[in-house]
């Protein structure tokens, strides 16, 4: 009978996990709590576990890394930037820059959206491998990148 117990919440605590995991647990907490997991896995991915480690929750789905913010892009709606930032959509995850500096990126692929709203005339750079300049946008402007060969960029 005790073996019977030990099965028995053996498998409670393993639907109980698999419903946590899976979302079902009615918490949008835990929801919220999963997507900025998300979030600060992409940005360890594309800019270095050092500065995913850095970010500070701001509000239930963005994470603030002293010069840009990240957030799950909402699958469906389209891009937004606020005036002063230059945004993107890099794998689901929206980079919202605004703060000048160069910043070192991996792992980008795949294509999604850009907005350059910084003051009129601001010029973000991105560039390669090598360090050669693939290409920059003055504000204001929006568009459609490859994500793949950039490796830094320059949001201003």
């Amino acid at each position: 009978m005790n073996a019977m117990k030990r099965m028995g919440t053996a498998m409670a605590a393993s639907v109980l996990m698999a419903g946590t995991v899976l979302g079902m647990t009615g918490s949008s907490a835990a929801a919220q709590d999963n997507g900025l997991a998300e979030v600060r896995s992409t940005v360890a991915s594309v800019m270095g576990a050092d500065v995913a480690a850095k970010g500070r929750q701001i509000n239930a789905t963005t994470l603030d890394f002293n010069g840009f913010t990240a957030s799950k892009a909402t699958p469906g709606l389209k891009l937004s930037c606020r005036y002063g930032y230059r945004c993107m959509d890099v794998r689901g995850t929206v980079f919202n820059y605004y703060t000048c500096g160069k910043w070192s990126v991996s792992n980008w692929y795949g294509t999604g959206p850009w907005i350059n709203n910084q003051t009129a005339g601001t010029v973000a750079r991105f560039y390669g491998q090598s360090d050669n300049e693939l290409w920059n946008t003055t504000a204001y402007s929006s568009g459609t990148a490859d994500w793949a060969p950039v490796y830094s960029l320059r949001p201003c």
